[in-house]
């Protein structure tokens, strides 16, 4: 339960990082629909390589997270899929969902190679992984601002957000993380563990986003294939950062997906 409670929390707070020729203004309708329709089309993709960023430019704590992974179709809404986490360049953690099952593994430097360990129930499907790749949660009315650039291979939208927007989608993860904390409650988790994540809530719920903006990038193909946002942070101690996340799919649709997941033992 410990090591779904660590990444049921990651997961969490990736989602705050989610408040997407010659430039220029462009319909708020057609943005919007371009989007959408880019990221419902990922859904047809049958395999593909993605890379993750979430960094905190900040002078007392900043933070670097990286990753990249593969997943490969299996049904219309079901993958197989794996991770490679990389915190500050040092420790590494390996996720891999296969067959309805999820794998972990932690390597630290200067300790020993560790194997894969069944996780005793899945963390999240694929879509909630890289759920802006698959995902439009854009409407119009939290658009204060767009423009559209055609770049090589296909089009660039940047999209300037409202102060309404960010509210919704912190209001949207407060509610999904006291989910969250009540499942774990109900599981008789451990009280400290319980504590971390309510003071984490906390902290969420007295944050403030602000210079929330997102660009997104689809390919000739129709495909969404990047998702990267940026925001400046005020937390209840007053320090603020800028916050970034980019979500984006390197290589997609492989006639050969034999390296794409690793071999986990059963």
């Amino acid at each position: 339960m410990m090591k779904k409670t660590i990444v049921t929390t990651m997961f969490f707070l990736s989602s705050m990082l989610l408040l997407s020729g010659c430039g220029g203004s462009t319909s708020t309708t057609s943005v919007v629909e371009s989007i959408g329709n880019a990221a419902q089309k990922n859904a047809e993709l049958d395999n593909a390589r993605f890379e993750t960023l979430y960094s905190m430019d900040s002078e007392a704590e900043p933070f670097d997270q990286s990753s990249e992974g593969a997943f490969v179709k299996k049904t219309e809404s079901d993958y197989d899929w794996y991770q490679k986490t990389s915190f500050d360049e040092t420790n590494t953690t390996e996720t891999a969902q296969i067959s309805g099952k999820q794998y972990q593994k932690i390597s630290v430097p200067g300790q020993a190679e560790t194997q894969w360990v069944e996780v005793s129930s899945t963390g999240f499907a694929l879509q909630d992984l890289l759920r802006s790749l698959f995902e439009n949660e854009i409407v119009e009315a939290d658009i204060a601002d767009s423009k559209v650039e055609d770049k090589e291979g296909g089009k660039e939208y940047t999209l300037t957000m409202n102060d309404a927007y960010a509210e919704r989608i912190k209001a949207k993860n407060v509610e999904e993380l006291q989910q969250n904390i009540d499942e774990l409650k109900q599981d008789n988790e451990e009280a400290q563990v319980i504590e971390g994540i309510e003071t984490l809530l906390q902290e969420i719920e007295e944050t403030n986003y602000q210079g929330v903006t997102i660009t997104y990038k689809i390919n000739e193909e129709g495909f969404l294939t990047a998702v990267h946002s940026e925001s400046t942070v005020v937390p209840p101690t007053g320090e603020v950062y800028t916050l970034v996340s980019s979500f984006s799919l390197t290589e997609y649709n492989l006639s050969d997906t034999g390296g794409l997941l690793p071999q986990v033992a059963e």
